[in-house]
């Protein structure tokens, strides 16, 4: 390998920690943290299957917690392991990360079940904290020779990196964490508590100034200036409903964010999030088509559908390259809205697009270009389906995207005009 490959791969392992980090320091649900950590792992090593097992000291047991990419009689095999028994248990025992570039030839390290399934090469390493078993990391490849002693390194790493998380979901420390945590949730709901009322009184102060500066642009005529300060207006607001919301959770630890279905006018919605978004047009000089016809009544909720228009356009308006195009399109299909945006940018390849709504997944060529851990994508199809909806994307590389998703009408008012 020469000097420059070796300086690539030596990034492509420090983006893939740095990312594992990201996500295990956030504040998403151990789940979601483990799945998360496992799709960056088979992305950036090329593996095929990855998994994470949680260690019972009482039954001397590992049992599977996450996987990506195991096959039905792999999930199976790895659903609880005795230590010392299985090539898994094995490892545990012994407390030592290893691979194997061919299980086939490996006496060592025998695994009949993946190698029924097709697999050649695995990595694995035990988690430990203090000198106490935690769980395992692994991955599984169908090629042969894929691994090295930087890749040993690489997942050691990385299986020191959920140690946290696997404290949490170990059964024997969840007794203790739930008394901490519900400590912890009292705790918050006071800070949360006190940031909001903190926050509500100079919010308050914006909105009641901006009203004041709208009516005085009114008199004066100005155009240009009333409609920035009226899209100054509708942030505050939209912020001040998500403030809302926050007091809200703080007051009850059961409260969840819903979804409040209405009939609106979705073409002045879609006119006013234009708006909103002009000033990112225009400084990458982008022109943007809009095909809404005049009034569209839809059954929904409108702040969570301004949720979706928004981050749809941005994304649009972030992938577009310097003096792109931009569409925004309607159509009337039954008794649902399809909305389609669509970006003059690079296009997607066959095999991204059904990735694209996971949670924390990049674009293989935006993986350091484009900030951000992914989670933009999969909240929009959550908000989409909580309407009874769906969402999908179109798109060719090189010939940009069109992203579309469909939205019930309202009631008897199905007709577009």
């Amino acid at each position: 390998m020469s000097t420059r490959q070796l300086g690539q791969q030596k990034d492509k392992y420090l983006y893939l920690l740095s990312e594992i980090s990201d996500i295990v320091s956030s504040s998403l649900s151990d789940k979601d943290i483990f799945e998360g950590v496992l799709w960056e792992l088979s992305s950036v090593l090329n593996v095929d299957a990855c998994w994470v097992q949680n260690y019972n000291s009482l039954t001397r047991s590992l049992t599977l917690v996450s996987q990506q990419g195991l096959t039905d009689p792999l999930i199976k095999d790895l659903q609880n392991i005795q230590i010392g028994q299985h090539v898994v248990g094995k490892l545990a025992f012994e407390r030592k990360p290893i691979f194997c570039n061919d299980i086939t030839k490996d006496d060592n390290y025998p695994w009949d079940a993946a190698v029924k399934e097709g697999f050649h090469s695995f990595i694995a390493s035990p988690i430990i904290s203090s000198g106490k078993m935690l769980g395992l990391l692994g991955c599984l490849s169908y090629k042969f020779k894929l691994f090295t002693m930087t890749e040993l390194k690489v997942i050691s790493i990385a299986g020191s990196c959920v140690i946290d998380v696997c404290n949490r979901t170990n059964p024997e420390q969840q007794t203790m964490e739930m008394k901490k945590r519900q400590d912890e949730i009292v705790q918050t709901q006071l800070v949360l508590s006190a940031l909001g009322h903190e926050l509500k009184t100079p919010l308050t102060a914006i909105i009641a100034s901006t009203g004041l500066l709208l009516e005085e642009l009114e008199n004066r005529q100005n155009a240009q200036l009333l409609k920035i300060t009226q899209n100054i207006s509708r942030s505050a607001a939209s912020l001040q409903n998500r403030l809302s919301e926050l007091l809200s959770l703080s007051r009850n630890k059961e409260a969840v964010f819903g979804i409040n279905k209405k009939g609106f006018d979705f073409s002045k919605l879609a006119e006013e999030v234009v708006d909103e978004v002009s000033s990112l047009m225009e400084q990458k000089q982008l022109t943007l088509k809009v095909e809404v016809p005049s009034y569209i009544q839809i059954n929904a909720d409108e702040q969570r559908v301004e949720q979706i228009l928004l981050n749809l356009l941005s994304n649009a308006i972030k992938f577009t390259p310097k003096g792109g195009e931009l569409a925004l399109r309607t159509e009337n299909e039954g008794n649902r809205l399809i909305v389609q945006i669509q970006d003059s940018g690079p296009g997607i390849p066959n095999d991204e697009k059904q990735k694209l709504f996971r949670p924390y997944y990049h674009l293989s060529t935006d993986r350091v270009s484009i900030p951000g851990i992914g989670l933009g994508l999969a909240i929009t199809k959550q908000l989409v389906e909580l309407h009874g909806g769906a969402i999908w994307v179109q798109s060719e590389v090189g010939k940009g995207s069109t992203f579309s998703f469909s939205l019930p009408l309202n009631g008897n008012e199905r007709k577009i005009r």
